[in-house]
């Protein structure tokens, strides 16, 4: 079956040769499952790493399905669905309200013969949805469907009937070459550690996501 980690493993891979031509030593950090029972371990990476370095969140989604319609194959994620259902808010909170940093990776792939059929081309079929377009107080600690429309770029939070826009790969490679993906470890760091929202809890001990690291 085709699951989130092989997406994660072989879009990174095809993003990371990208942006490399614009930064060639960025890299990409994942947080593992062994790491999870250190209480605030994200923060202390954060202090560790140089602060001027730049990063972006990606948090990636699997299509749970897929079906026809007049506009084109319409696909279905859930957001927010982690085990105490407050990582939408991590991801908002992350962002700081600024555009392309913290970002839901959705690859429209159902099957593991789409990846092989796809590959290496797989960014080609892969939109992104920024976190910090979907307000906490819409999710607030409840998982979510997200239905999207590749076709017209255009996503719904299905409950809340809210449309968001889908950003195309060149979109995202565009804030990569003009320096506007992700911002700095520093204020990444500070953003976690501000006073929280009350529009929703969080529960998690650390969120759980993938770095996209920029070192210059």
């Amino acid at each position: 079956m085709l699951n989130e980690k092989t997406l994660e493993l072989n879009i990174c891979a095809e993003f990371l040769k990208i942006c490399r031509r614009y930064d060639p030593h960025a890299f990409v950090f994942g947080t593992t499952l062994k790491q999870e029972k250190y209480r605030g371990y994200d923060s202390e990476v954060f202090g560790r790493l140089p602060q001027f370095w730049r990063a972006a969140v990606f948090q990636f989604k699997k299509a749970l399905r897929k079906k026809p319609t007049p506009s084109g194959y319409e696909y279905t994620f859930q957001i927010n669905n982690n085990g105490q259902h407050d990582q939408h808010l991590f991801l908002y909170l992350m962002s700081g309200g600024r555009p392309f940093v913290s970002l839901y990776v959705l690859p429209h792939f159902i099957t593991l013969t789409d990846i092989r059929n796809q590959a290496p081309n797989l960014l080609g079929q892969t939109y992104f949805a920024d976190a910090k377009d979907i307000p906490p107080s819409l999710v607030n600690n409840t998982p979510h469907f997200l239905i999207t429309y590749p076709n017209l770029c255009l996503g719904i939070i299905h409950s809340e009937k809210m449309e968001i826009k889908l950003h195309t790969l060149e979109e995202v490679i565009m804030a990569v070459t003009e320096r506007k993906m992700g911002i700095s470890i520093e204020e990444l760091r500070a953003n976690l550690t501000a006073p929280k929202t009350k529009e929703a809890e969080l529960r998690s001990k650390r969120p759980r996501f993938t770095f996209q690291i920029f070192t210059q």
